[in-house]
């Protein structure tokens, strides 16, 4: 089973998706310290994922900027983590609609409201590539908390925050009537006493802002020269019916909010990361190693022990004019006249015999002696070549042969004598 796990940033924790075998991702929340998870607590986070007996076989994080990435490639040499594929945020979302067999545009405006943030860019989705992208921090999931955190404050049913834990309580409660009134008319408290804020209100707190950035929106697709077919809205902010209408009236072309728009960078992720190591090509095999490779061992020593090498080869090189006989093997006597060239059996005791004087024979061959008693191999007549033995022949040649070097020979003074008494 091959699965996959996306990765991305939000509000309070990290989100992971995990996809295995081409199935729907599920989600899993990792909490962070601070409001917004460091490259630190990412790096965490994937330790723990790689290390538990289901660990993926491709993993993707989604970062937000450039500097965010550097600082997690640090953090994940300190975690001793490999084989992570890190992707920007917008990229991972247009992987996302790359893969969707549904999703039938292609110039798309992407309009990515989250916590920190509001990130404008057109991109092209078949080939990826981005034709213009701007980001502004006015109008934010962040910012829209604390506007309804100022209506929450001026009801006089709250009281105002003296400590670091109470703000970020009021914060938090404040983020959650956010997102009730994304879906609901109104919020009251839970005993129906109060009403804490209705979506007109609401609405009419972040028109401002949202119209500006559907401003923005516009101005950019205008300048990109590139007209986007279809504007989609991801991150938390995308759920907001308002910031959908705006949209649509400002720019005039048809708004898309995916199932999860908070998830959709994580999830293009994990594509991506099931992408690049479907097509990675194989290890190269010790057959396939390159010159360099093979010439480093030789190369390392320098080129004084190359020579010196070369010396001690020719040294050691075979010569035909040398006896390669091995001890203990017959050794053939040849008897030399003018004329016939006779072949004289070793004396199995050991003991040299004196031949006599050769004397006068017309034939061309001298008949072989007979099969010594002892065992010997008889021996194969040969032609009369007048005297000629010819060589051995030579050796075979090496499969790798290194220069004959010719050394030059440096004649020494000669040494004085020492006198003795």
């Amino acid at each position: 089973m091959v699965s996959s796990v996306g990765i991305s940033m939000g509000s309070g924790g990290i989100r992971a998706v995990r996809s295995s075998d081409g199935q729907p991702f599920t989600t899993e929340w990792f909490p962070s310290i601070g409001p917004v998870p460091d490259a630190e607590d990412v790096a965490h986070a994937i330790r723990a994922i790689v290390d538990r007996p289901d660990a993926p076989h491709s993993l993707g994080v989604a970062f937000p900027d450039p500097d965010y990435s550097a600082a997690l490639k640090a953090a994940l040499v300190e975690e001793y983590v490999s084989e992570v594929h890190l992707i920007s945020e917008i990229s991972g979302a247009i992987e996302k609609l790359r893969a969707d067999p549904d999703f039938k545009y292609r110039t798309v405006a992407l309009y990515d409201l989250g916590e920190g943030g509001l990130e404008l860019t057109v991109a092209d989705i078949d080939s990826g590539t981005i034709y213009a992208t701007t980001r502004s921090s006015e109008f934010s999931g962040s910012s829209i908390d604390h506007t309804v955190r100022e209506h929450l404050l001026t009801l006089d049913i709250l009281a105002v925050p003296r400590t670091h834990e109470e703000e970020s309580s009021l914060l938090e409660f404040s983020k959650e009537i956010k997102e009730a009134l994304s879906t609901h008319e109104a919020t009251q408290t839970s005993d129906g006493q109060f009403r804490l804020m209705d979506r007109r209100m609401f609405e009419l707190q972040i028109i401002r802002p949202a119209e500006r950035s559907a401003i923005a929106l516009r101005d950019l697709s205008e300048m990109s020269e590139i007209p986007p077919e279809v504007v989609v809205a991801i991150g938390g902010g995308a759920r907001i019916p308002i910031v959908q209408e705006v949209l649509r009236r400002y720019l005039r072309i048809p708004v898309v909010v995916p199932d999860s728009p908070e998830l959709i960078a994580a999830e293009g992720a994990a594509l991506y990361a099931t992408r690049v190591d479907g097509t990675r090509p194989p290890a190269p095999t010790a057959a396939r190693r390159s010159a360099r490779t093979l010439l480093t061992p030789l190369l390392r020593f320098g080129l004084p022990s190359i020579v010196a090498l070369g010396f001690f080869t020719w040294m050691l090189w075979p010569d035909s004019s040398v006896d390669r006989s091995v001890a203990g093997t017959p050794v053939t006597t040849v008897a030399e006249t003018s004329s016939t060239t006779r072949v004289v059996p070793p004396d199995p005791t050991g003991t040299t015999t004196a031949l006599p004087a050769p004397l006068p024979v017309e034939a061309t061959t001298t008949a072989a002696p007979a099969p010594d008693p002892v065992g010997q191999t008889p021996y194969i007549p040969r032609h009369n070549t007048g005297g000629y033995v010819a060589p051995p022949p030579p050796p075979a040649p090496l499969p790798f042969q290194l220069p004959r070097i010719e050394l030059p020979q440096i004649q020494l003074p000669p040494i004085p004598r020492l006198p003795f008494p």
